[in-house]
């Protein structure tokens, strides 16, 4: 109860790389990479890869700079109730995201659809939420 009673927001965040906005090459998702972003984000358009030879602008690699991506849930009676009880980390989870917490999966790719980075980045930085 003391955690519960004093909890206003818990912040999680991660640094991705940022694909360079010069060279980025567009490409439209097929096979599991479309099935993720759709069940993710519900997004079923063109993302961005890195360019493998880059530009000037990013030294010939592709990327230039980072991004973060971030996951904030905020205190509830709700959530305040399953802390009490002790509740399984999926139910708290669920419990936050119903209340409008965006997961740090669903945050990395509204990256990718903005092109900011790209799909194999943010996947071999956070899994797939398991529970959406």
């Amino acid at each position: 109860f003391m955690i519960s009673s004093s909890l206003l927001c818990v912040c999680a965040q991660r640094l991705l790389r940022r694909v360079c906005k010069t060279c980025r090459v567009p490409v439209e998702p097929q096979g599991r990479e479309k099935e993720i972003l759709a069940k993710a984000i519900g997004w079923s358009g063109p993302i961005y890869k890195a360019n493998l030879k880059g530009c000037s602008n990013c030294g010939g690699n592709g990327y230039r700079g980072r991004v973060g991506i971030h996951e904030l849930m905020i205190s509830s009676e709700a959530l305040i109730d399953a802390i009490n009880r002790e509740a399984e980390v999926t139910e708290i989870k669920r419990i936050a995201m119903a209340g409008g917490m965006k997961t740090l999966h669903q945050d990395s790719m509204l990256k990718v659809k903005m092109g900011l980075t790209t799909f194999e980045d943010a996947l071999a930085n956070v899994p797939p939420d398991l529970i959406l």
